[in-house]
């Protein structure tokens, strides 16, 4: 199999008010806004790949059952973010980016932020925190929270967990991953 250097991992929060959170060793961390259309990122992503290898770490978009109970105009805006993150992945498969789902629990749960029960403004808030402390070089917004945690639960996967990213990347693809550390 190909072995790939990664030296560029990109969380994705992905949603009309989600983000990009992009780190390169030796380079300030980046946060990108989620484009209203998800082509745009087509051109980013085909920069990215001529300047380094990315490894994405993309959050998990799917349909809950109490997202379609007694509220149909949530519901419309559930299957529009649901298109819209098969377009992303698309997007993503096109530019030959090798990327992880990741479910929202997961990241969360190992980055032990998440708090069950609790509601989403306060959530929003200690997410908003929490990636202050990884990252205070970076304006860190309501936006680009869940993007630069997803970066960094990417980060410390890659050093902690590496078999769980190869178990959950496409084609079961193998990379050398150099200086991901913090």
């Amino acid at each position: 199999m190909e072995k790939i250097t990664i030296d560029c991992i990109i969380g994705i929060d992905p949603g009309k008010s989600g983000g990009l959170a992009v780190w390169r060793p030796n380079y300030k961390t980046e946060v990108l806004k989620m484009p209203s259309n998800i082509l745009d990122l087509r051109q980013y992503f085909e920069y990215i790949t001529s300047i380094c290898n990315p490894l994405i770490f993309l959050e998990k978009v799917q349909l809950r059952p109490d997202d379609i109970e007694d509220n149909t105009g949530k519901a419309f805006r559930i299957q529009k973010m649901l298109a819209d993150f098969e377009i992303l992945k698309t997007v993503i498969s096109v530019c030959d980016i090798p990327f992880v789902l990741v479910n929202p629990m997961k990241w969360q749960n190992t980055l032990k932020v998440r708090v069950k029960g609790e509601e989403r403004k306060d959530r929003k808030k200690r997410f908003q925190r929490a990636a202050i402390d990884c990252y205070p070089d970076v304006k860190v917004t309501l936006w680009n929270c869940d993007a630069l945690l997803l970066l960094h639960f990417g980060r410390f996967v890659l050093q902690n967990n590496f078999e769980w990213v190869l178990q959950n990347l496409p084609n079961q693809i193998h990379y050398k991953i150099f200086d991901a550390k913090k």
